[in-house]
Parts: C-alpha cells; structure tokens; sequence
C-alpha cells in the first residue's frame, strides 16, 4: 500500500451532481474524530549560547514524546496512520481495518524537527534578560511543538484521508554561561569539576511468568557530568513515594558517568501502575514507566487467573482559579485553587506551571466523589510584595492541563509612613 494517499475525490464535480441521491447514500468515508493527544512527562532540549551575550541555538539532541491516537469513523474503515513532525515522518502504522483506531503511541524525533518551535525555545531563554534574569544562570521555561497525525480511511469504492494537530509541551533548559571577566579556560574547567545531573531514566522487568507472587525489577539511571552523590524518590502514579535514597555515580565503560540504582517490587496480586523517579532538589525527573501484570494464581500448571488489575487513579480535566488583590496597596494577598476532575477516589499529583517559567514541585491533592463526581481541590494564599503580571496553568502528569491564568497586581500605593527610597 503506498503510504502518501490523495485526498482528492475520485469524481467531478459535474459527475457527482448526476449521481442519483440513493447512489450517493454511504459512498464516501465519514470521519467522527481524529485527535493526538500528549502523555507523560514533557521532555527537555537545551538552548545553548554561542556568544555569552544571548542564547543562540538548540543543541542538537534526540528527544521522545509520548500520546494517545484516537481515530474515529462514521462510516468507512482506517487502513493507514502516520505522524509527522513538522515535515518529518516520526511513525507509521497499518490500521485496524474498522470504524476506530486508538494506541498509545511513543514517538522518537529529534530537535532537528522542531524548525520555527526552535527559534521560539531561543526566544523564550532570550526572555529571561528582559527581566533582569543574569546569562550566567541556567534557567527554565516552555514550548509546545506541533506534531501531525493523518488517517486514510476507505469504504467500498472510495478513500479520503484526513489529519489534526496536537500540540505537544517541552521544557526548555536555558544553559548559562560563564561571566564575561572570566577566562574561557578556566570556565571551561569550572564547568568540568562541577558535578550534575544530566537526565534520568526508568526501566522495569517484568517476571517472564504471570504466576503470582512474583517479583518485578524497577532499574533507575541518572546520568551525571562526573562521579559524585545522586539523592532521589521513586514515585508511584496515584500519590505514593519512597524515602529519599542516595547512590553514587560512577564512571562506565562507556568512559561516561552514571548512578544507578535497582529496586525490587513484589507482586501478590494483579497490578496496574505506574513509577518515576525524580533527583531531590534538582528538577531532573524521569518518564512514567508502566507495570502491568495479571497475575494468574500460583497453584500449579495454569492456575486460575486472579482479579482483574485495578484502575489507576487518572485525570480528566484540571481548571486554575486565581482572585488576586483588590487593591493597589503592597503587601497583598491572592488565593489560588485547583479542580481535578477523576475517574475514582485517591491521591493525585500536580504542578503549577508558571508562564515563561519553570515546572514547581509535585503537590498531591486527594479525590473525593461529590453531586458531580470524584473532585480533587487544592488551594494556597499567596503574598505579594512587588508589581506582577503572570500567569499560571495547573499540569497533571498524563497529558492534562488546565488554561493559564493571569496574576496581576500594580503596587501602586505603599503602606501609610512608608517613603520611596
């Protein structure tokens, strides 16, 4: 089957005005919905600048984006899905050959798609000087990139194929460079013996057998600019985490340096979740990895199978209120306060996304079932000391993110007494 498809009908438009209306009736593929929606942890690429002055350029790297296909017909059947980054193609499927198509979807690119999303990753870190951010520090902000997904659907006698865009969110790691009265060399020393976390990484094995219990393999890998002590918490999707442990990173064969660590799960009972880890205090934090076992009993031969894996706790929208100061006096007081909307009851994480800033911390809230269903909340005071004007967005892990909303507040007037300095 060739893979690029015309979406051009097969008939004029004179010829199609002479089809009697019952030849009409069903001759064309119907679409419902094709949507790509993202999943997981964003993935980060880094700006790098060239001249110490303004940051440059995109280092070139590979990246993986995680989303859920949905492809759905009226009338006809999905033969074919494809994906494409910009005007590279990142993945391409044989498809189910019936009204629907939906997968998981992993999809490795590169920064070399990202085109005009690389000159606003640019733009974005060149931000940071404009308020009074120094080019000596690392900073953090993002970007979505738009990635493509096409469907060819055929009935009997005719195809059409249609696409939609799905706007996927990256982190941007703005790399500082040394300051100016600073020799080259010994900067770049500087930066050689100084000791960082560069990325991380999950991995699971799975017993080869489902009889349980059993026991699963969770691999953790940091890996790290020199050797040196890596801090870190396993994370489990719906709220659970480990105690914080440290390991050391070490040189590998490879001559590159990392730390890694394993963890041992035991499975008494059928499972359905999720692990991270992330590295305390530094932001550096790995994708989801899944672990999914039936578990049948063990008693022998086959055994019977166990209850089936429960449902993991999962988000289905996430909204941002914000009721900021009203007045102009400084200090002042803003509340803001969250809503998750769940599948169950249960602990779920989220972070607060600053516009033009970096991802917070996790923050866990709890759901629990109301007259609308099960309801996550969250709420926090916040002080105001300075002029603001932001804006912040409430992101679920998993792909859910409510809209930003802005934060303003002028300051105009001081506390009675106080005087300009």
């Amino acid at each position: 089957m060739p893979r690029n498809f015309s979406q051009t009908l097969a008939l004029s438009l004179f010829a199609a005005a002479a089809l009697a209306p019952a030849a009409m009736a069903g001759q064309w593929p119907v679409f419902d919905h094709i949507t790509l929606t993202p999943d997981g942890i964003p993935p980060v690429i880094t700006v790098l600048s060239e001249d110490g002055v303004t940051w440059t350029k995109v280092k070139q790297s590979n990246i993986l984006l995680s989303g859920n296909i949905d492809v759905q017909m009226d009338k006809g059947r999905v033969q074919w899905v494809w994906i494409k980054h910009n005007n590279t193609e990142i993945m391409n499927k044989v498809g189910s050959h019936n009204k629907s198509f939906a997968m998981a979807a992993n999809l490795p690119t590169s920064t070399s798609n990202f085109a005009i999303e690389a000159i606003s990753a640019v733009s974005a870190c060149n931000a940071k000087l404009g308020t009074g951010k120094g080019i000596e520090e690392d900073h953090y902000t993002g970007i979505t990139t738009s990635l493509e997904l096409f469907a060819h659907a055929e009935t009997n006698n005719e195809k059409l194929t249609r696409s939609n865009f799905g706007n996927f969110p990256v982190t941007v790691k703005c790399v500082g460079v040394p300051k100016a009265d600073t020799p080259a060399a010994d900067a770049a020393d500087d930066l050689a013996a100084e000791f960082g976390i560069k990325s991380a990484s999950l991995s699971i094995r799975k017993p080869k057998s489902n009889a349980c219990p059993n026991t699963a393999e969770i691999t953790a890998r940091f890996a790290t600019t020199m050797e040196g002590k890596v801090t870190f918490i396993y994370r489990q999707a719906g709220g659970g985490k480990s105690k914080a442990i440290t390991i050391n990173a070490r040189k590998t064969a490879g001559g590159k340096f990392a730390a890694i660590h394993k963890q041992l799960v035991p499975v008494n009972d059928a499972i359905d979740t999720k692990y991270m880890v992330e590295a305390v205090g530094k932001g550096v934090i790995s994708n989801w990895a899944a672990l999914v076992m039936p578990c049948k009993i063990g008693l022998g031969g086959n055994g019977g199978l166990a209850q089936p894996p429960l449902v993991p706790i999962k988000a289905l929208a996430a909204q941002l209120g914000i009721i900021g100061p009203k007045t102009k006096l400084c200090p002042a007081k803003a509340t803001m306060k969250v809503w998750i909307k769940t599948n169950k009851a249960g602990k779920i994480g989220f972070r607060m996304v600053k516009k033009g800033g970096p991802v917070g911390q996790m923050i866990f809230a709890t759901a629990v079932k109301g007259p609308a269903g099960y309801m996550a909340t969250y709420s926090k005071e916040l002080s105001i000391h300075q002029p603001l004007d932001t804006a912040y967005a409430v992101n679920v892990p998993g792909g859910v993110q409510s809209n930003f909303v802005p934060l303003k507040a002028s300051c105009a007037l001081k506390l009675p007494g106080e005087i300009d300095s």
